[in-house]
């Protein structure tokens, strides 16, 4: 199953125009990365102290990283919720603390922590590395808009392998400069030429895994 693991929506393109667009590339799925619950599978921003309901349709949450850790996550891997980081790379140390004090909980690295892609990235690179010996700690491929991503990308596969990598088109947050259908475009190009089996883990595979989602007729 294709799944798109990163997107949200707004008045201007609203959850409508993406189904199109899912359905005209097939895929077959996709993760909304929202602030207020939804019909559709979807991961739900709040700052992990609101409550916040439980049902077949929460995939997730997002908490947006700061320089301290983040309260609840022993309820978080107790009630196995994933949990999506928004961050960038001054707070991709933390990482393996978070992950080594909760090694039962899943995280995922929104946007590959923003890669410094038009300046040094060694101190990032070495970030993730770390990051990623933690077999917990997964990345998403998402907000790739260029092929300036490409050293970023390659180093990220080389770290974490494809089963802990999935795509996400962060649409439609760089709309309307660029679409859904240039950020495959340059994803693509990023990993650059790949078996099939490791195309199937980037586009639907790990996201399957990673929530835990229910078989596509529930999409």
């Amino acid at each position: 199953m294709r799944i798109d693991a990163h997107h949200s929506y707004s008045e201007r393109y609203p959850l409508e125009h993406l189904r199109i667009i899912l359905a005209r590339n097939k895929f077959e799925g996709s993760i909304a990365v929202v602030s207020h619950p939804l019909p559709m599978w979807h991961v739900l921003r709040t700052d992990l102290t609101k409550p916040y309901l439980l049902d077949e349709h929460l995939r997730g949450l997002c908490y947006k990283l700061a320089d301290d850790l983040p309260p609840g996550l022993d309820d978080l891997a107790r009630r196995r919720i994933p949990l999506d980081l928004d961050l960038g790379p001054q707070q991709l140390s933390l990482i393996p603390r978070i992950a080594g004090l909760h090694p039962d909980l899943m995280i995922a690295l929104d946007h590959l922590a923003r890669p410094p892609i038009h300046g040094p990235m060694d101190e990032w690179a070495r970030d993730l590395e770390r990051a990623a010996q933690y077999p917990n700690v997964y990345a998403k491929l998402s907000g790739i808009t260029t092929p300036d991503f490409r050293p970023a990308v390659q180093h990220a596969l080389a770290v974490f392998g494809p089963r802990r990598l999935m795509f996400g088109s962060d649409w439609p947050g760089h709309l309307p400069d660029v679409t859904w259908k240039a950020t495959l475009a340059a994803f693509t190009q990023s990993i650059g030429a790949q078996p099939i089996e490791v195309r199937e883990e980037l586009l639907g595979g790990t996201a399957e895994r990673f929530y835990q989602l229910p078989p596509r007729s529930a999409a």
